[in-house]
Order: structure tokens, then sequence, then C-alpha cells
């Protein structure tokens, strides 16, 4: 008879408590020392200066887990004929990748936050670029509106109560005086603003717009406004063509 030896599991290691202290122990190191020192990461040929972020942002770029879904719809959907009007630019990721990966030059930014509006373009510098960006909210009407500014850059909202941090007042426009500013006229709107889509009137919009990319929020502004929003869209035209996480591709048909 022949005996053959028990060949261990090679995942049976992994299973054991000592793993598991291991594996805690490299992810407090990594986040108490590793993250902090990172100055600068570049995801998609797009270089960001991430010294002031928090090391779960940090770790989340690093990982490329950023904007996973604006990005994957953009690159599929938006060419180099588009023109854009981004609202809600936060560190500029998106405009950047846009305009360096997708060859898009005709390209607005509007960020609310001051502090994430010096980040933004700090990042347009290190690309070598210079941003079409401006520091408003959008807002239901033209005039001062107070932001609810979180921990975390991505945490900024017009919705009182959104993420439980401090306020700051800065300008608002309305979706119709954004498009009004431009000098071109916009075939793609990119939004993420973090609860304020229930405050555009897509009526405002020109004909011109073809493309919506837009993350809704239904857990701050709740799923009968997310829903408005939705039909409000279909009404004036678009359908839902892709959908990714939260994150809503509009056509118009």
């Amino acid at each position: 008879m022949t005996m053959t030896s028990a060949i261990p599991h090679p995942n049976l290691f992994q299973r054991t408590l000592l793993f598991q202290f291991w594996q805690d122990f490299r992810t407090r190191w990594r986040f108490k020392f590793t993250l902090p020192r990172v100055r600068t990461v570049t995801l998609e040929s797009v270089r960001l200066d991430i010294s002031n972020l928090s090391p779960l942002m940090k770790n989340n770029l690093l990982l490329g887990r950023y904007e996973v879904q604006e990005r994957s719809l953009a690159a599929q959907f938006l060419t180099r004929d588009d023109a854009v009007l981004e609202i809600g630019g936060a560190i500029g990721f998106i405009g950047l990748f846009c305009q360096i990966r997708l060859g898009i030059t005709r390209y607005t930014t509007v960020e609310a936050n001051p502090n994430t509006f010096e980040m933004l373009k700090r990042n347009y510098a290190l690309n070598g670029r210079l941003p079409a960006v401006w520091n408003l909210a959008l807002a239901a009407e033209d005039g001062e509106v107070s932001l609810n500014v979180g921990n975390e850059f991505w945490e900024n909202s017009l919705v009182a109560g959104a993420n439980g941090g401090r306020s700051v007042r800065v300008p608002g426009c309305r979706l119709a005086s954004l498009v009004c500013a431009l000098d071109y006229s916009p075939t793609a709107l990119i939004i993420d603003v973090e609860g304020a889509e229930q405050f555009v009137d897509f009526r405002q919009m020109p004909g011109s717009v073809n493309k919506i990319i837009i993350e809704l929020h239904p857990n701050c502004i709740g799923h009968a406004k997310t829903y408005q929003i939705v039909a409000d869209l279909v009404n004036l035209g678009f359908r839902v063509e892709r959908e990714e996480g939260g994150t809503f591709l509009f056509l118009r048909s």
C-alpha cells in the first residue's frame, strides 16, 4: 500500500490567528506611518497632489478606487469632440482625466469649496495645465448659499446636516446662469454635488446637451427626490443608458 502525506492547503496559513495579527499590523503601519508620508500619486496618467488628504483618501487613490464609476462612464461615452461643464470638480481628477486621456479641450469646472478649489488648481499646475474653473456652488437660485464642509473634501454639501461639519458662505448659481457664462455650448454635463442635484432645474439645460453623467445621492436627499430627478430627465427626452454604483449616464433619445 502506498502512503501519501497530507499536503497543507495553500490558504491554511491565511486562516490562522497569527496571519490575522500580521495583516492587522501591516494595515495599522500603512495608515499610521506609510500613507502620511505620501505626497503625490499618478492615476490614469494624472498626477495629483495628495499631501493634504487623509490616509483613507490617499489609500483609495493609491489603490485606484477613486471616481471609478465617473471615470468608466466618461471613458465609454465622452469623446474629444464633446464640450463639457463639470459641476462638482473636487480635486480636479475627472477634469484632468477627460482632458489628458480623452483629449477634450472645451472643459469648464465648477467647485464650491474654496479649499478644494485651491487643491484643484494645484493639481492642474502639476499636469502643466491651466483650469477653466469657477469657485461657485450649484444652487436653486443665484446668490450666496451655505455650504456644509466635512472632514473629507467629498463631504461638501448644500444639504443641511449632510455631514455634520462646519458651514461656509459661498456664491451660488443656477444651472442657467452657469451655462450662460460659458463661451461654448456644452454637449455634456458631469454632476457630482453631494445632494445639491435636487436643486437643479433641468429645464434650464440647453438643447445642445445630449449626455449627462450624474451621481445621485438617495441617502442624502431621499428616494422620492432621487426618482423625481430621473423622471424629470426622462420627461426632457433622456434615457438611462447606464448605471454604475449610483452614478447614472443619461443620453438624449
